[in-house]
């Protein structure tokens, strides 16, 4: 088993263990969303990419809600069978999509939409002080990001900040981080 898939299993072990202790959990995400919705705020944030998350991940319910108010428009992703993302506005209305995971409905972009961007805030599983972030391996993210200027925030629980993540020379580093105990710059 690779270094990167045992960091994986270990930091979904924790996430499935807050899963089973909702108030924790719920208290963590809320957290998680003031300072989200605070970073977004102070940086006079326009359109912002974001992800809705999934039950296991950072976030909660009052998530992408939150980061709406905060910014003139909020993109989310859609992934492709060809391993690219593309994105859609957030509408509030999801409809069923590739993987499981429910997507916006309307209209598709490629990442060069991404360019115009006051932020990017991108789910991970751990984030390094170098910013390297810790994805599920698929590489999506890192092929979306490439060559984007936009400041891209990952968002974890403070347990998943660690030492090291270990990474390839496409890795893309994020170059902040949310918990719920506020924003680093890394």
């Amino acid at each position: 088993m690779s270094d990167k898939q045992s960091l994986r299993e270990e930091h979904l072990a924790y996430r499935r263990h807050l899963s089973a202790h909702p108030a924790r959990k719920r208290d963590l995400d809320a957290a998680i969303t003031r300072h989200a919705a605070r970073y977004l705020a102070a940086l006079g944030a326009g359109n912002v990419a974001a992800y809705a998350p999934l039950p296991l991940e950072p976030g909660g319910d009052s998530f992408l809600p939150a980061l709406a108010r905060a910014s003139r428009r909020v993109f989310l992703p859609v992934s492709r069978d060809d391993g690219t993302l593309r994105w859609s506005p957030h509408t509030g209305a999801p409809v069923a999509g590739a993987f499981g995971i429910a997507e916006p409905g309307g209209a598709r972009f490629t990442s060069r939409v991404l360019h115009s961007m006051s932020a990017i805030i991108v789910p991970a599983l751990a984030v390094d002080a170098a910013g390297m972030r810790l994805g599920k391996g698929a590489g999506y993210y890192d092929r979306a990001l490439h060559g984007v200027v936009a400041p891209t925030v990952a968002v974890v629980y403070e347990r998943e900040l660690v030492d090291v993540v270990p990474h390839e020379s496409h890795d893309i580093p994020v170059a902040a981080v949310i918990t719920e105990t506020g924003v680093r710059q890394l």
